[in-house]
């Protein structure tokens, strides 16, 4: 269930020009941050939907709740 959220973000050339800080890439922690709202989300949502729901995308209530019970940060 991971997705790339930030593949092809590229930040404006005044934000590149006005945080000159080699030590961190904002970018990446933004992306991060991104992906774990996501994962959070998506795995709350599979607890919500039905049984024939979550045999169309082919899981068992069982493994959607294990699905769900990851912490937000596994990917």
């Amino acid at each position: 269930m991971s997705i790339q959220v930030c593949e092809n973000y590229q930040p404006s050339k005044e934000i590149r020009n006005s945080y000159p800080l080699p030590t961190m890439n904002w970018h990446k922690f933004a992306c991060i941050l991104k992906q774990w709202q996501q994962n959070y989300r998506t795995r709350k949502a599979l607890l919500k939907l039905n049984d024939g729901q979550l045999k169309d995308i082919g899981l068992s209530r069982e493994q959607a709740h294990k699905e769900a019970s990851k912490p937000f940060w596994i990917g």
